[in-house]
């Protein structure tokens, strides 16, 4: 069958939407995750199932290019860079924390990254749900022209501009409800000026996608917040929002 990244006639694989590390943490010492499913309201009498399956599809990628291209060009410096997994030397990333005096609010800013390995991870995470069947990734469609696009940027390696596919990133470390062992299915949304992204919630963190076309402007008060070549800014949600988010996250 045809690899959708290198677009060669090759047996495809299991290959995760997700990688398969982001859910290690979630795990427990039988290598199982819950699945939980509930009603609107009705959080109480939820469905927990332990599971040993990960999203994965057959039908995307094959050998060489989930493990060499993304997982050891991507994946493993990511997973270095957010878990500290290996000790690679090439990695001398730091990071600190900030509060704004006039409402309080908190960030960390980190330095010293690899900013090419780390938005092509990230943006490989956003391709591989646009390019999948999987129902629970039916809300990321990106069409043809962006599919396209970044599968370029992830096959070829390249570094692309600030704001090409702009990423922010939140927490919600902060907050009482860490979420640290939640994956939610992706969702799409849209700014007041008419700017679609997609939200993915994964480990306690929100990594927003922005999707523009080039003729479309870059919201002023989201940009300093992107993911920059020389920063990674990740901006932590107040107590009590994190309620407001999951709430609309499970009513779309």
């Amino acid at each position: 069958m045809l690899c959708k990244l290198c677009k060669q006639e090759r047996k495809l694989i299991k290959a995760h939407i997700v990688p398969k590390f982001l859910y290690e943490k979630m795990k427990d010492d039988k290598n199982r995750f819950n699945s939980v499913s509930f009603n609107i309201g009705d959080f109480e009498n939820r469905k927990v199932r332990p599971t040993q399956i990960e999203e994965y599809d057959s039908n995307i990628l094959c050998q060489d290019c989930d493990n060499r291209i993304l997982g050891i060009g991507y994946e493993r410096y990511a997973k270095n860079m957010l878990y500290g997994a290996e000790c690679l030397t090439n990695i001398g990333l730091s990071c600190q924390n900030y509060v704004n005096p006039d409402d309080g609010a908190e960030c960390s800013i980190c330095e010293n990254f690899d900013y090419v390995k780390f938005k092509n991870f990230l943006s490989s995470i956003l391709w591989r749900a646009s390019i999948t069947e999987r129902p629970s990734f039916s809300e990321v469609s990106l069409g043809e022209k962006h599919n396209e696009r970044i599968r370029k940027i992830l096959y070829e390696n390249l570094e692309t501009d600030e704001d090409e596919y702009p990423i922010i990133i939140t927490s919600f470390i902060r907050t009482k409800n860490k979420f640290e062992d939640l994956i939610s299915n992706p969702y799409r949304n849209r700014t007041k000026c008419g700017l679609n992204f997609y939200v993915f919630m994964i480990n306690g963190y929100q990594f927003y996608f922005f999707i523009k076309s080039s003729d479309q402007k870059f919201p002023t008060n989201f940009k300093k917040m992107i993911l920059t070549k020389k920063k990674l800014i990740v901006s932590h949600l107040s107590n009590g929002m994190e309620l407001e988010i999951i709430n609309r996250v499970f009513k779309k």
